[in-house]
């Protein structure tokens, strides 16, 4: 795909930081309503006619993130929205990798909105009221109908539901029950070096191994009862490096370990060290969900457990970790087999072992089916479809960020949910009102998106579509205007 250069000039930068005539005019004469469902920008704008000149316009167009939302890296988990750089490579909502060309911070004094997902309440993000989220609105579904007395959700078939296509909506037109997308990251790339032994022995890394002894030793903490994994570990080591691994036991735990710096070495390149920091590399994030699959059986084996609410019920598995980035990217993982996954953030106090008190932890619980997907979690087509449970309405006075990628469509996930920003949109919808203001109705047609690329001093190609836009939401208020005035 052909990189697109987007160097906005500084006018563009100058009304993004400080838009002209923001908001709304409660009496207006005219309002105009467009918006472009492939690349997601949505404008909306006023105009206050009189004596057939318009003496005042403003706008309002999507918005931004608070500093400390997270964005959905490539490949390597979340990153804060207000530590992003250009270069860096982000997922779209195709699930395919992109890259920032430029990243823009300006000041805001309105409403944030968090939106609260039915299924893992971890991956709540929040936005501005205007910023375009990726959805499927219950009332779009053919066939809704009123679920039961209890419910006020609209009940909806799977097969209606999956036909429906996703679109952008404003965050402060979604509403609980709606359908969030979720989306999964499409690039794989195998390598024969990650066998299914290897791929094992990371699992249990993971959730039993630390290295020890100045980075010379591999060693792996079960209890003594553990056997058959305790039996596993050893011959994996024996088959990956030729070294018959040692045990012993102290108490209830039996400690698998070999002397080897060139396996320390690997795994630590490979997960990590330290049981808050270890973290799944790229390379194993990229390989097939067979592979993966082996690595998570094992995980799950060292740090997991299956059990069911009801006697009918299917088992949920659950594995903890006090990693937060380990958790965010088993999520990912289990997404790309096909598998929704929970995860819950704990608080762990008053713990002890043998006696000894341990510090107060942070612990995140991953929980996931095999046999079905969650009932709220429909699976479509490389994305999930998850359920609104809850939007917080707050009053948020401070900065917030936004940033430009390379491709279309120009978009981007937070807290693995889709949405959509662009610049451009707010810079060409402030230049529009500041251009019409003073004008008469006949003169104000005659604004052209040219005109208005060309006041900014220019627009990149692939934003030309924006300064369209303002110029149709120009058009669409005038046109409001005159069917009120039967003109």
């Amino acid at each position: 795909m052909e990189s697109f250069h987007t160097q906005y000039s500084e006018k563009v930068m100058e009304h993004f930081k400080n838009p002209r005539n923001v908001g709304e005019i409660p009496d207006a004469n005219g309002i105009g309503n467009v918006g472009n469902p492939i690349c997601g920008d949505i404008m909306r704008l006023y105009i206050k006619v009189e004596d057939d000149i318009i003496k005042d316009a403003k706008f309002k167009t999507f918005g931004c993130l608070p500093p400390q939302e997270d964005v959905v890296l490539n490949y390597t988990g979340w990153e804060k929205v207000n530590r992003i750089q250009k270069g860096v490579k982000v997922l779209n909502s195709n699930g395919e990798s992109t890259h920032v060309l430029e990243t823009y911070v300006r000041k805001y004094n309105g409403r944030i909105l968090n939106i609260v997902p039915f299924v893992s309440p971890f991956n709540s993000f929040s936005v501005t009221t205007e910023h375009p989220v990726l959805c499927v609105k219950r009332q779009w579904i053919k066939g809704n109908r009123i679920s039961s007395s209890k419910c006020n959700w609209l009940h909806v078939d799977r097969r209606a539901l999956l036909s429906t296509r996703p679109d952008y909506v404003k965050a402060i037109n979604l509403e609980i029950g709606d359908y969030l997308i979720f989306v999964v990251n499409k690039t794989i790339k195998d390598d024969k070096f990650f066998t299914n032994q290897l791929m094992r022995l990371l699992g249990y890394y993971l959730s039993e191994g630390y290295i020890a002894a100045n980075k010379s030793v591999v060693a792996f903490a079960f209890n003594k009862n553990e056997k058959e994994a305790i039996s596993e570990v050893g011959a994996l080591i024996y088959k990956l490096i030729g070294k018959q691994a040692k045990e012993r036991i102290r108490g209830n735990v039996s400690e698998v370990y070999v002397c080897s710096r060139k396996l320390a070495k690997l795994l630590s390149e490979l997960c990590g060290c330290g049981a808050r920091n270890k973290t799944i590399s790229e390379k194993i994030l990229l390989l097939p969900f067979d592979k993966q699959w082996e690595m998570i059986e094992t995980y799950h084996i060292g740090d997991g457990d299956k059990y069911g609410r009801r006697p009918k019920d299917t088992e949920t598995y659950r594995i903890i970790t006090t990693s937060r980035n380990l958790a965010i990217q088993v999520q990912e993982i289990l997404a790309r087999g096909g598998i929704f996954a929970s995860i819950r953030k704990i608080f762990k106090t008053n713990c002890k072992i043998d006696g000894r008190i341990l510090k107060d932890s942070k612990q995140y619980l991953i929980s996931y089916k095999l046999e079905k997907y969650h009932n709220f979690v429909k699976n479509g087509k490389g994305y999930f479809l998850v359920p609104i449970k809850s939007i917080r309405n707050k009053k948020y006075i401070g900065k917030v960020y936004n940033f430009q990628v390379a491709f279309e469509p120009n978009s981007y996930l937070i807290k693995g949910f889709a949405v959509h920003n662009c610049g451009a949109a707010i810079a060409t919808s402030s230049m529009i009102t500041e251009l019409v203001k003073g004008k008469t109705i006949e003169e104000a047609l005659k604004v052209s998106n040219s005109a208005v690329a060309e006041a900014l001093d220019g627009l990149p190609k692939i934003k030309m579509h924006c300064s369209v836009l303002a110029e149709e939401a120009l058009k669409s208020a005038i046109d409001d205007y005159l069917k009120k005035k039967k003109k």
